[in-house]
């Protein structure tokens, strides 16, 4: 089973930023530098009190209250309408929130409104939002170009892959994740990703099991590496080791619904 989250294994050429390092921007190194546009004229009051719904907004969002601290970034929007770093704030949330719809119109909106690209990663959760969604083709669409915009990101590639997967595009997926794979051997996302496109191919087994356990090596209880593991022993024809080990994967994510589907199969 392929997954959606990024991978904490990197390139060292590029670092890639995660949601929560968004919210550790101070006002002298800010990671997201706001459009250049016309914004009204603030009071030394206003100033002041954005300052302080912004720490509040931060602190919320960091002990994981996301519906306080979408009220606050909204607060803030009030006080600065159309600002793209509180607007990409509110939008994480809602994706925090699973409200995909309302995250990915936000993040629409921000796309068009960012023309100058200073928002690195707002195509990125987007295209992560869709896939929440189960829209794999538009996914696809916005992850394409971002790859051959952003040649170094691997975790655009694991999605990329991911996206392929999940509409049957199993060639092109594993042309994707081999690659991926060539450039960052250490990926486990990675590595599980690929093992279960060829787990669906019905080819390369030996290759595949060496992937998935390379993976689990470094994320052990990892269960859609351990759902990927018991796939390949299925597909071998090893029925007790397939149970046992998608046994494993649903004790780290219980009533998973794919976990439950291959546990059926068998």
């Amino acid at each position: 089973m392929q997954q959606t989250t990024t991978n904490s294994n990197t390139t060292k050429d590029k670092k890639t930023i995660s949601i929560s390092e968004y919210l550790n921007i101070d006002n002298k190194n800010s990671l997201l530098k706001k459009q250049p546009t016309v914004s009204p004229e603030l009071s030394l009051s206003q100033v002041e009190e954005l300052a302080a719904i912004k720490q509040e907004a931060k602190r919320a969002y960091r002990r994981k209250d996301f519906v306080q601290a979408l009220a606050r970034f909204e607060d803030a929007t009030t006080i600065v309408p159309g600002d793209l770093e509180f607007s990409y704030y509110q939008a994480l949330c809602l994706f925090q929130l699973h409200q995909w719809e309302k995250a990915e119109e936000l993040f629409r909106r921000i796309m068009e409104l960012d023309e100058l690209r200073l928002l690195p990663d707002v195509r990125k959760m987007l295209a992560l939002t869709l896939l929440k969604r189960r829209r794999f083709a538009d996914a696809e669409q916005i992850l394409s170009d971002s790859t051959r915009d952003h040649k170094q990101d691997n975790q655009l590639m694991n999605m990329l892959g991911y996206a392929l997967e999940r509409q049957n595009k199993l060639a092109e997926a594993e042309k994707v994740l081999a690659k991926l794979i060539e450039k960052d051997p250490e990926n486990s996302n990675g590595l599980n990703s690929l093992a279960f496109v060829y787990c669906r191919l019905e080819k390369n087994y030996n290759e595949a099991l060496a992937l998935v356990k390379k993976a689990l090596t470094k994320e052990p209880k990892n269960p859609s590496f351990l759902d990927t593991l018991g796939m390949l022993y299925a597909f071998r024809g090893n029925a007790a080791a397939a149970k046992k080990t998608l046994g494993k994967a649903l004790e780290h994510a219980p009533g998973h619904p794919e976990i439950l589907a291959h546990l059926t199969q068998l």
